[in-house]
C-alpha cells in the first residue's frame, strides 16, 4: 500500500538531495528548487532566464504552465495574487542554477530547430518546449520507485519546504510569506500540527543542505 506521508524530514531531505544527483541536471535542479522554494508545479516548470537574479539570488514567479479546458498544455497565470513574487533560495542553489543556464545556453545556441521561438524556459523538453505539467509527476514517481525511497507526492515537496522551516524554527508569518499563502490560517492549518519581499531569511535557514559543505 503506497505511504500517505506528506512531507519528508530534514534527514530524509538529505537523503533525497544526494540521490537527486543520479538525475539529469534539469530535473535534479527542479526537484530540488521545489523542496527549497516551496513551488507548486506549474510555477518552476514556467520560469525563465530573466526571472532567475543572481544578484538577488531569487527566483520570480508569475505565471505557471497548466491545462486549458481542452486538456491542452498553457502558460497562464499563478493561482493567486498572492503567488506572484519573488523567491529567494539558498546561494548554493543559485550558484547550481548558474552552472546550469551556461551549459542551457550553449545547448541552445547548438539547437539547429529551435522550438521555444522567444521563451526561454530553464525547465523544458527539448528545443525550447514547455513540459507538459503532469511530466514532473511521473519522473518524480519513477525517481522514487527506481531508489526505493519513501514516497511523498510532488506537491508534498512544497509541504516540504514548510516543514523545513518549521524545524528550524520558522514563525507562521515567515512561512505564509514563503509558500505565498493568502491567508496566515491556511499555513497554520497545514503545518502547526506537526521579511523582505524576496523573505531572505527563510532562504537563509535552507543554507545547511549545502551539498559541498
Amino acid at each position: 500500500m503506497r505511504s500517505v506521508k506528506k512531507s519528508y524530514n530534514t534527514t530524509e531531505v538529505e537523503t533525497l538531495l544526494a540521490a537527486l544527483y543520479s538525475l539529469p541536471d534539469r530535473w535534479r535542479l527542479y526537484f530540488t528548487g521545489s523542496m527549497l522554494g516551496g513551488f507548486r508545479r506549474g510555477e518552476l516548470l514556467a520560469i525563465e532566464w530573466p526571472d532567475v537574479s543572481y544578484d538577488n539570488q531569487a527566483i520570480w514567479i508569475d505565471k505557471q504552465i497548466t491545462f486549458n479546458e481542452l486538456g491542452e498544455k498553457i502558460e497562464g497565470e499563478v493561482k493567486t495574487e498572492e503567488s506572484e513574487g519573488w523567491i529567494a533560495m539558498p546561494k548554493w542553489y543559485m550558484d547550481q542554477l548558474n552552472a546550469f543556464e551556461k551549459e542551457w545556453r550553449k545547448e541552445a545556441a547548438r539547437c539547429k530547430e529551435w522550438k521555444g521561438e522567444d521563451k526561454q524556459y530553464v525547465f523544458h523538453g527539448g528545443q525550447g518546449v514547455m513540459y507538459y505539467p503532469t511530466t514532473p509527476t511521473v519522473t518524480w514517481r519513477k525517481f522514487l520507485k527506481k531508489h526505493n525511497l519513501t514516497h511523498v507526492k510532488l506537491h508534498g515537496l512544497r509541504h516540504t519546504a514548510g516543514m523545513l522551516l518549521r524545524e528550524t524554527g520558522a514563525d507562521l508569518k515567515t512561512m505564509q510569506e514563503r509558500l505565498r499563502h493568502t491567508k496566515i490560517g491556511t499555513t497554520a492549518d497545514i503545518y502547526l500540527h506537526a521579511s523582505d519581499i524576496i523573505s531572505r531569511a527563510a532562504a537563509d535557514r535552507l543554507e545547511s543542505f549545502d551539498p559541498n559543505r
